[in-house]
């Protein structure tokens, strides 16, 4: 069985992320590439549990969209990131769908790493010196 409150748990950064990018907007902005993983992983999720697909069916929409509202006027305020942790954990106890369907997201999310211009170094871990090729002094 999946864990609703580790979920949740672990879903809210990537949620407050696009909540922090896109501010109300998250709201009515569909599923976009994003140049920041993480905030596009966040819109993501928000699209499931804002049931953006006919077939998903919403329940606690409108607690959610209330913590989604608030957080965009203060992304900062951790009183407020704790609010949407408690309506994301709401909803996924309401929807055991809903859950299996954002456990799958971010089990497809996952980790992306991309390295990007010249002598560009991407990695998931690092354990000592990287050398580009680069031999000036």
């Amino acid at each position: 069985m999946i864990d609703a409150l580790g979920v949740s748990q672990e879903i809210a950064p990537y949620v407050t992320a696009a909540i922090s990018s896109y501010g109300t907007a998250v709201l009515t902005r569909s599923a976009e590439l994003s140049a920041d993983s993480t905030v596009s992983l966040g819109q993501r999720l928000l699209n499931r549990m804002l049931g953006r697909n006919p077939a998903d069916q919403v329940v606690g929409e409108n607690a959610l969209n209330s913590a989604i509202m608030d957080l965009a006027e203060d992304p900062e305020d951790a009183d407020l990131q704790a609010v949407l942790r408690v309506q994301l954990k709401k909803l996924l106890l309401e929807d055991p769908q809903m859950l299996t369907d954002v456990s799958k997201i971010m089990n497809v999310g996952g980790i992306s790493i991309v390295a990007s211009g010249d002598r560009s170094v991407a990695a998931y871990t690092i354990n000592g010196g990287v050398s580009t090729g680069d031999q000036r002094a």
